[in-house]
């Protein structure tokens, strides 16, 4: 069973800078891993496999956990499967303006988005953590507010975030995860794809933007939920804590990381 959010994975090459910048949203450290086990499993998810990489967790209040990935290198174009929207009073000032057209959503997504958002949020680059997103202006705790997920197939992916236990909301459209812990929330927002060349549908973990979602589960090793695509899992130590990693590449939306510990 899913239990909650673990974090949202965001590709970096250099963490120290991505790091600054989420601070400036109030992130802290939660732990960090510079030469963590990188199994060889994941080999087939990667552009440029090696055996160790660093990682980095983050949290801040009121906002999606944060987990920085450094695999030597980012490749490719961006995740177009989780585009990220952050939640703040005013932008940072390095953040560069962009048009809509940058983002890889057809027109039916922004009605989608101002719905669910309460209003329209406004697209920018941010040369830090090199990823565009969206954001929206609010006096509520700022950082990772949700995640808008383009995709070619609209119920397919309701379909596998009801599976992974979100609801969305009658009224907005805003789906939530099931989980009365605030820390362990989670919101998406499903909305249709256009194709782009600056982005890529089906990324690989170390592309740059957002290329996985990684949330608790309950125990249990084998495939949940009959989720459909590629499956793998191993044993590893994170943070001194001993954990089964599952990931899979299902056949709609980001790659899935089911974080399991073992006690």
């Amino acid at each position: 069973m899913i239990l909650g959010l673990s974090h949202i994975a965001f590709g970096s090459d250099d963490i120290g800078r991505s790091t600054a910048r989420l601070a400036e949203f109030g992130y802290v450290l939660r732990f960090d891993e510079p030469m963590l086990e990188n199994n060889a499993a994941k080999a087939t998810m990667l552009a440029r496999y090696q055996p160790s990489h660093h990682i980095r967790s983050l949290a801040a209040p009121g906002a999606m956990a944060v987990e920085l990935l450094d695999h030597g290198a980012l490749v490719g174009q961006q995740a177009a499967s989780l585009v990220p929207i952050f939640r703040c009073a005013s932008p940072p000032a390095a953040w560069q303006d962009r048009e809509e057209s940058a983002l890889p959503m057809a027109h039916g997504a922004w009605p989608l988005l101002e719905l669910a958002l309460g209003q329209r949020p406004r697209v920018a680059y941010d040369p830090e953590l090199k990823t565009q997103l969206l954001w929206i202006a609010s006096s509520e705790p700022q950082g990772l507010f949700a995640c808008a997920m383009p995709t070619e197939d609209m119920e397919g992916l309701e379909a596998l975030l009801t599976a992974l236990r979100f609801r969305a909301d009658p009224v907005t459209g805003l789906w939530s995860l099931l989980t009365p812990l605030a820390a362990l929330q989670a919101r998406m927002i499903p909305v249709p794809y256009q194709s782009h060349p600056d982005w890529e549908l089906r990324a690989l973990l170390d592309a740059p933007g957002c290329p996985c979602i990684a949330l608790m589960a309950g125990s249990g090793r084998a495939k949940p939920l009959a989720l459909q695509g590629e499956c793998m899992a191993f044993d590893i130590t994170v943070n001194y804590t001993q954990c089964t990693i599952t990931m899979i590449r299902p056949q709609h939306g980001p790659a899935i990381e089911l974080v399991e510990k073992n006690t």
